[in-house]
């Protein structure tokens, strides 16, 4: 005689959107156990087992754990639990000291605090005195000269074992990586088996990404784009992370400054820069571009969490709920070549889920109804939302103010 199964969790009964089928599954049943989904599908068919912890899922909604591709998150234990707390169960960081990331991955993965999966790009790959040393720093920046130099930064990073690498293109704000460079960046990082995001605004920096093969970018372009550069992309299979909602972000941090004309030109720059976003990501879509989820947090106003706003953002453009989810978890997975592991919720996989009492795949307001998520099987409650503290652009102005950027700024 067969004995039950023994599992830690079992979720009954609920509706189930699982990131493979093409919309809900009803009645359906997951048993979780050592960190995996030990059976997932419909109640009637499922072993006899006994669990631990019995959840009651009938009028529920359980979603994959989402992966955010785009944060900069790496600020603080509560700023990481905030993530997991709202639906998160990974992220990749894109911009920080290489120690430091690795150290938070470190900690994430030994256990020692409760964070989502933590992937991490280190510093982003720029010239001397170009984005983003010259706007936030030399901490997230690591400032190259040449194709040699180029070259050897990424075997620097590679050998401590980042797990991408990012440069930032943008000629609008001052010195920029030549095309060189850019070439040595992407040959060095693929002969090293790392996957190349750039940070990008216009079509000039969007043409170098394109000639030399970057895997994505960083962002959906905020300036036009021609269609045959867009098509040129497409065919060299470039994925587009959109952060469309990062303009609207802040845009609202700058109207605190409107009353100031750098202000003001940065307020209604972004605003319209929100707008460009959006028919740029219809456009791209409309060809046939694939993008996958990102949201920029830890600019201003972008929660430490899933952001309602850009799922709002994506679906105006005419993006599914099922697009959208899928971009944010299966193929986000795939992205972080975890695709067996994580992404879907499938027999043998990471049990990472999210338990909504509405449905958010018929409106992301719903997302704030989340009642619990699980992150390799282990539940954490549903809580209070991060936010990043309102920015210094006193800094900013003081900096506009004294350099010679203020000549010419307005025909940016």
């Amino acid at each position: 005689m067969e004995l039950p199964l023994k599992v830690q969790t079992a979720i009954e009964k609920a509706i189930v959107y699982d990131a493979v089928a093409s919309g809900a599954l009803t009645n359906h049943t997951i048993l979780i156990d050592n960190g995996k989904i030990a059976y997932i599908g419909p109640h009637e068919k499922a072993p006899e087992y006994k669990a631990m912890e019995v959840i009651d899922g009938e009028g529920l909604f359980i979603l994959p754990g989402f992966i955010d591709l785009h944060v900069h998150g790496l600020v603080s234990e509560a700023s990481l639990y905030s993530f997991i707390q709202n639906g998160v169960t990974s992220i990749r960081d894109l911009a920080s000291d290489a120690f430091d990331a690795l150290a938070w991955r470190a900690k994430e993965r030994s256990g020692l605090i409760a964070s989502p999966r933590i992937f991490a790009a280190g510093p982003v790959l720029t010239c001397h005195k170009g984005y983003p040393e010259n706007v936030w720093g030399p901490k997230a920046a690591a400032p190259i000269q040449g194709r040699y130099q180029a070259q050897e930064k990424v075997r620097q990073l590679a050998g401590l074992g980042v797990d991408l690498i990012k440069m930032g293109l943008e000629h609008e704000l001052g010195p920029c990586l030549s095309a060189t460079e850019v070439e040595g960046i992407v040959l060095a990082a693929h002969d090293h088996g790392k996957r190349v995001t750039a940070h990008i605004t216009n079509e000039q920096d969007f043409e170098l990404c394109v000639r030399y093969g970057v895997d994505e970018v960083a962002h959906m372009p905020s300036r036009p784009v021609s269609d045959d550069l867009w098509k040129e992309a497409i065919l060299k299979k470039i994925q587009i992370v959109p952060t469309i909602q990062a303009h609207a972000g802040w845009a609202k941090e700058w109207q605190r400054k409107d009353d100031h004309p750098f202000g003001n030109f940065c307020h209604h720059g972004f605003k319209e820069g929100h707008e460009q976003c959006k028919k740029n990501l219809e456009r791209f879509l409309s060809l046939g571009g694939q993008v996958i989820y990102g949201t920029d947090a830890g600019n201003p106003n972008m929660p430490f969490g899933v952001s309602i706003k850009e799922w709002q953002d994506l679906q105006s453009t005419g993006m599914t709920a099922q697009q959208c989810l899928k971009m944010s978890t299966r193929d986000a997975a795939i992205v972080l070549r975890m695709g067996d592991q994580l992404g879907t919720l499938e027999k043998n996989k990471f049990a990472d889920l999210a338990v909504y009492e509405q449905d958010p795949m018929k409106d992301p307001e719903n997302f704030a109804t989340l009642k619990v998520v699980f992150k390799n099987g282990k539940s954490y409650p549903a809580g209070p939302v991060e936010y990043p503290l309102p920015f210094d652009l006193e800094y900013w102005i003081d900096q506009w103010e004294r350099t010679e950027f203020k000549k010419d700024w307005e025909k940016q």
